[in-house]
């Protein structure tokens, strides 16, 4: 039987979660890649075009344009409701919100790239090209920025609220005065609680009178404890 502190198994709700995420993500990432091979194909023939209604457009859309964007407003509810929904099931960090950095990132580097490259017939650098890959870089940057900023907030504010780690110190030939299994006395010397300050001096001091401590190992030890205790 598996200890009592081991991690629950995943159950089949956190499974499908995972699946439906995972569907989620390739779906945004499929409608990522769509749109930037769309933008392409539509710079490459001049950076506008125009298919059906009751006139004929001078630059017809390249072929499969109608098709890709059908396909993006099937993807890109996908994206949404399933990274949304299988983040919740599967109890897993959300994704979502990283669509809009991707989506501006990319494009941005597309009208980037066009504008220092533009196209055969459009001179040697499009102006207006470079300031819409500058503002859509800014558009998908600040928000990923602020999300990894939240994201080391609340790093830190975890560890604040857990407070420092106990300090471990490592006595291979202290094995024969661990507690028994089960027992809720401390297996480390010193013991394991980082606010039981008193409580582990007063174990290593009885761990050194037995002899199980030599002068080094305690003298090493008390230091460590006092250290951790004057930190906190």
């Amino acid at each position: 039987m598996p200890p009592p502190d081991a991690p629950p198994a995943w159950s089949a709700r956190r499974v499908t979660g995972a699946v439906v995420l995972g569907v989620g993500v390739a779906a945004g990432a499929a409608a990522v890649t769509l749109l930037w091979r769309l933008m392409r194909s539509v710079t490459a023939v001049g950076g506008s075009c125009a298919d059906g209604g009751p006139y004929v457009s001078a630059q017809p859309c390249p072929d499969g344009t109608g098709a890709t964007i059908g396909l993006l407003f099937v993807l890109v509810p996908l994206f949404l409701g399933g990274t949304w929904w299988g983040a919740l099931r599967a109890q897993a960090p959300n994704p979502v919100l990283l669509g809009w950095p991707a989506l501006f990132l990319t494009l941005g580097w597309q009208f980037l790239r066009d504008g220092a490259d533009p196209p055969a017939g459009a001179g040697d650098i499009s102006l207006g090209y470079l300031i819409c890959g500058v503002v859509f870089v800014l558009m998908g940057a600040a928000p990923l920025l602020l999300l990894l900023s939240a994201w080391r907030g609340s790093r830190r504010t975890r560890r604040a609220q857990a407070g420092p780690p106990p300090v471990v110190t490592t006595f291979p030939h202290l094995r024969d005065h661990r507690p028994s299994r089960g027992s809720s006395a401390p297996d480390l010397p010193g013991g394991d609680d980082p606010r039981d300050l008193t409580g582990r001096l007063e174990r290593l001091a009885a761990l050194h009178a037995s002899g199980a401590l030599t002068d080094a190992e305690f003298r090493a030890a008390k230091a460590a404890t006092l250290g951790e205790g004057a930190g906190r």
